[in-house]
């Protein structure tokens, strides 16, 4: 089935819709219709908000319509589009990079009040239909998903699934980029960094993404939600529980703006992805590379070893790569 995309070249001077069913379709039409002069294998796909790059049709199949995105050729360097507008904003509008500094003061400042406030929206919304699982029941819910989503459990787990395959390619774009990967002399590290995506990637398909991580009918040890779907926040990532004392909550299942809400709600205030977990992962791999591998157990000096990706022997050790 074929989904509206839109694409835009690096410098955004043209914008064009193209409907593609895969990858190749979409960069081969694109490629097209942009002008370039080279071939489409000599291109290269990158989502515009945050500059992942798309290189497999199970991640493309996770981005929504119109979903806007930059092709480049090869020698060219992707540019965000917040780094595209904030450069273009600074060299000409001084006033309004003033007003983003305000704008961080506000949402940096006296930051349990301002929870408090919003938990007080949150709370006003009508319980009424928290419980209604069926479409049918419940329509407003529904507004925006598609048809094929007939129960908001099953909703739920189909973004759960999209959270966590947007997770592992946003990690894969990383590692992909890295120095340790793109040095054509450290062959090895190329081939650890390889081998820990296939594992990481078999554990996701194993446990179906996670999929019931937001299922409120899922089993007590699997799901983040009591059974009502009510979340709670489990506090920074390095910590064991919030510090907002029950006051950083939020239901999806109640009502469609919780939802929407919940798109952008993180489950531990932020997700150090890029500024801790990927960089921890790369040391492992450059401890691995240079043979300077220490147990976690029993604390002796070997020199094979293995990067460790499940979840369940991340929370039994204190070096959570291994």
């Amino acid at each position: 089935m074929k989904k509206g995309y839109k694409v835009t070249d690096v410098k955004r001077e043209k914008k064009i819709g193209v409907a593609a069913e895969n990858l190749n379709e979409l960069i081969q039409k694109s490629c097209k219709k942009l002008g370039f002069n080279v071939g489409f294998v000599e291109c290269k796909l990158f989502v515009a908000e945050d500059g992942t790059q798309v290189e497999e049709d199970d991640y493309l199949d996770t981005l929504p319509s119109q979903t806007l995105f930059i092709l480049l050729k090869n020698d060219e360097t992707m540019i965000t589009d917040f780094d595209y507008y904030y450069n273009m904003i600074r060299s000409t509008k001084k006033e309004y990079i003033d007003t983003g500094v305000a704008a961080k003061e506000f949402l940096t400042s006296n930051i349990k009040e301002k929870f408090r406030v919003f938990q007080k929206y949150v709370a006003a919304a009508s319980d009424a239909r928290t419980m209604l699982s069926e479409r049918a029941q419940d329509p407003q819910w529904f507004v925006g998903l598609e048809p094929s989503e007939k129960t908001k459990e099953q909703s739920m787990s189909k973004r759960v699934k999209e959270r966590m395959k947007g997770y592992y390619y946003k990690t894969k774009s990383a590692l992909l980029s890295s120095e340790l990967y793109t040095n054509s002399k450290r062959g090895r590290g190329k081939k650890l960094i390889d081998q820990f995506l296939i594992d990481l990637r078999k554990l996701l398909e194993s446990n179906k993404y996670n999929e019931g991580y937001f299922n409120r009918q899922a089993e007590k040890n699997v799901r983040l939600c009591n059974e009502n779907g009510l979340f709670q926040c489990g506090g920074l990532w390095n910590n064991n529980e919030c510090a907002y004392q029950g006051e950083h909550v939020i239901n999806p299942y109640r009502s469609r703006e919780e939802r929407i809400i919940f798109q952008t709600w993180n489950l531990d205030h932020k997700i150090e992805l890029s500024r801790s977990i990927i960089p921890k992962i790369l040391d492992a791999i450059e401890w691995l590379y240079s043979e300077n591998i220490k147990c976690i157990s029993c604390e002796n000096d070997f020199k094979i070893g293995c990067i460790e990706t499940d979840s369940e022997s991340r929370r039994k050790v204190d070096n959570p790569y291994w």
